[in-house]
């Protein structure tokens, strides 16, 4: 019987192609490797283990865990029996408990919304292991609110002219997280998108910095527009700004200059007085008394045009070589 049997799988070997010993052989190398793995132990990493909130404040209790696997992260409280969450399920009935998994840093992080001093305890972080590995968090709840800060600021235009866009912008921080609201006014009457066109609010919140980030437009702004705009936050911190609408555009007044000529511009005396004696029907070839009075008329007519287009220097001078030559001229016409 057993040499039948040996006989068998000697014929069945036989009929296999060359190549199925290979894979035969690397199969078992596989899994002697595999099964030669050792299992390694999740680690916890280095987080807070005592940590202290206000009243009414959002808790945060970390646990972070390494090389976790199939495993699943359980918390409970020490002194209490059963478990408050397994892996992403919470088991009480309380809504304030929650777990905060964050896959890429390992974190499994109980979190308590509204803590109260009833919360406070020891409470513990265990994985799902045959091992024994349990990490201990002890939270503090001190019996008060925690401290309000004025973290609220408002920006916008102080002027603005009727008719233009109206903008005014408010951010809110907050101490653990932003704000859940802002609220804005005028003049203490609450503003609303529903009661006028025109007016739009946009509101969006900023994590990473725990703000809360409002703007309010008004498209066209009308002279009931100006008065004191107040930016409400739900954490009750308050600012506001005074914003007068202004009536009209200022105009801007044009004044007319007149060319100013080339001081180095050179006046032809001599033409000047040909003018004005073509302009008078006199004549050069006149008698000498004509001649005076030409002369004269010419002079006084030369010094009014230099007096008028040239600079004071060039006037001065001027003149007294035209009063020198109306002198000589009367001189000779006597």
């Amino acid at each position: 019987m057993l040499t039948r049997t040996f006989g068998y799988l000697v014929t069945w070997y036989n009929l296999l192609p060359p190549f199925a010993t290979i894979y035969f052989i690397l199969y078992i190398m596989l899994g002697v490797i595999h099964g030669s793995r050792t299992y390694r132990l999740p680690e916890y990493c280095d987080t807070h283990s005592n940590v202290t909130y206000y009243k009414g404040d959002r808790a945060i209790l970390q646990c972070c865990v390494k090389y976790l696997g199939t495993k699943q992260v359980i918390w409970k409280k020490v002194n209490e029996n059963f478990a408050l969450t397994y892996g992403e399920m919470v088991f009480v009935s309380d809504p304030d408990f929650d777990v905060d998994h964050l896959p890429h840093r390992d974190e499994w992080n109980l979190i308590i919304s509204n803590v109260q001093p009833l919360h406070a305890g020891l409470y513990e972080c265990q994985i799902s292991t045959k091992e024994d590995l349990r990490k201990y968090v002890q939270l503090n709840v001190l019996d008060e609110p925690a401290p309000r800060k004025n973290a609220i600021s408002i920006e916008g235009p102080q002027f603005v002219d009727k008719g233009k866009k109206l903008v005014l912008t408010c951010n809110a921080t907050g101490q653990m997280f932003p704000p859940e609201d802002i609220d804005w006014f005028k003049d203490g009457q609450k503003i609303k998108e529903s009661e006028r066109k025109g007016i739009s609010i946009a509101k969006f919140r900023i994590a990473k910095t725990k703000m809360l980030h409002s703007q309010m437009e008004i498209d066209k702004a009308d002279m009931s527009d100006k008065g004191i705009y107040i930016c409400r936050s739900s954490d009750l911190a308050i600012t506001s700004t005074n914003v007068i609408v202004l009536n009209g555009s200022a105009k801007r007044s044009r004044k007319k200059i007149p060319p100013k000529l080339d001081d180095n511009i050179n006046i032809d005396t001599e033409s000047a007085e040909t003018n004005v004696i073509k302009r008078g029907g006199g004549n050069l070839n006149a008698n000498p008394s004509d001649s005076g009075a030409s002369a004269s008329t010419s002079a006084a007519c030369s010094i009014a045009l230099i007096l008028q287009n040239g600079n004071t220097l060039t006037s001065v001078l001027t003149m007294l070589c035209c009063v020198f030559v109306t002198l000589q001229v009367c001189y000779r016409t006597l």
